[in-house]
């Protein structure tokens, strides 16, 4: 993955919305069965802005964290986002199939929303390997974008959804979370876990979910629709999937699915 092949990009708008993405899976994704302690180590590859950084500091205020990011412009970002909740991070510009620290350096390795963004991940996994100290964790969270299904069926929804993996698939791969376990174990990872969760919120419900969802997906969906208009999708019926989707939870009977999957395994002691 290069800097400019980054799906989203690095403007200020979407750089806010890492931020906001981050709080919402704070609770259910990326938080949940974590096994830090105070005083351990941790990474975050492909740390952006600092987001997920900024959410785990918040919970484990004694871990010394580190981040590693492509963009210039997202370290930079980073620095003043975690700045500005006081937590301290060794934050660095680089590739992250080359990591600039020596071997064993950290507890515990994170990825979140990264491995879908490379062609191959199995160099990015021996390296966060190679900074592990023996029996050190890695955790990874990542969307299968084949799997956002919606009530009623939507051929344009379907269309909009296509767009996105098409998109995925000139730099990445729209269906990594599938493959978590197995690339664990092939990078001689142990004890590793794998399986899928599923988000689900719908009509009649009070709480909010199906429109907290449908906003959360439509933050990065409607601005890529430009992109999947060069890449020969049809606006005309990407716009109107934009407008089904906005208008679902205004519906009598409506339901929205999407499936994450959740990795995690340790360096051999």
């Amino acid at each position: 993955m290069t800097d400019s092949s980054y799906i989203h990009g690095h403007d200020p708008v979407e750089q806010r919305r890492l931020i906001a993405q981050a709080e919402y899976w704070r609770d259910s994704l990326i938080l949940p069965d974590l096994p830090y302690a105070a005083g351990e180590r941790l990474l975050d590859v492909g740390c952006g802005v600092g987001a997920v950084l900024g959410v785990i500091a918040s919970a484990f205020p004694d871990l010394e964290l580190a981040g590693i990011d492509l963009a210039e412009a997202q370290i930079a970002a980073a620095r003043e986002h975690l700045a500005s909740l006081g937590a301290r991070c060794d934050l660095r510009v680089g590739d992250a199939t080359a990591l600039p620290w020596p071997d064993a350096s950290f507890d515990h390795v994170y990825m979140m929303w990264f491995l879908e963004h490379v062609a191959d991940p199995r160099p990015f996994l021996a390296e966060a390997r190679r900074v592990l100290r023996p029996g050190g964790t890695i955790t990874i969270n990542e969307t299968d974008y084949s799997m956002l299904h919606v009530w009623p069926p939507s051929d344009d929804i379907e269309h909009l959804a296509a767009g996105q993996r098409a998109l995925f698939r000139d730099a990445g791969n729209p269906m990594t979370g599938r493959a978590l376990g197995a690339l664990l174990g092939s990078a001689d990872f142990e004890r590793v876990r794998s399986g899928p969760i599923g988000f689900h919120a719908h009509t009649g419900a009070r709480d909010g979910a199906l429109r907290g969802l449908v906003d959360y997906l439509l933050g990065f969906l409607e601005a890529m629709v430009p992109r999947m208009v060069a890449a020969g999708f049809d606006e005309a019926r990407l716009r109107a999937a934009v407008r089904e989707m906005r208008a679902l939870p205004d519906r009598a009977e409506a339901s929205l699915t999407q499936i994450v999957f959740r990795a995690s395994g340790s360096r051999p002691a």
